[in-house]
């Protein structure tokens, strides 16, 4: 596939074919991770979204019970001794 190396201010942008951003879901400010080989092969991949996968994992712990608090809601010496 052939894209258009285009100028966008003082950086450069790529600019993709219609099918590109409609089979995948590219729009205008989705993140998106380049790796540059050495072999000067280029790879876009999305950018994965910080903690993403967090909701269910602790989902899972709930249902586990493991979703026990650690430390007790205050602080007392005893506590604080522990620590």
């Amino acid at each position: 596939m052939e894209v258009t190396v285009i100028r966008i201010g003082s950086s450069l942008g790529l600019k993709f074919p219609d099918v590109v951003k409609q089979d995948f879901s590219l729009a205008i400010g989705t993140k998106v991770e380049l790796k540059i080989s050495s072999n000067c092969e280029v790879l876009l991949r999305e950018k994965s979204k910080l903690r993403e996968g967090w909701d269910a994992a602790f989902a899972q712990y709930a249902f586990e019970g493991e979703d026990e608090r650690i430390l007790p809601d205050f602080i007392d010496s005893e506590t604080v001794a522990l620590l």
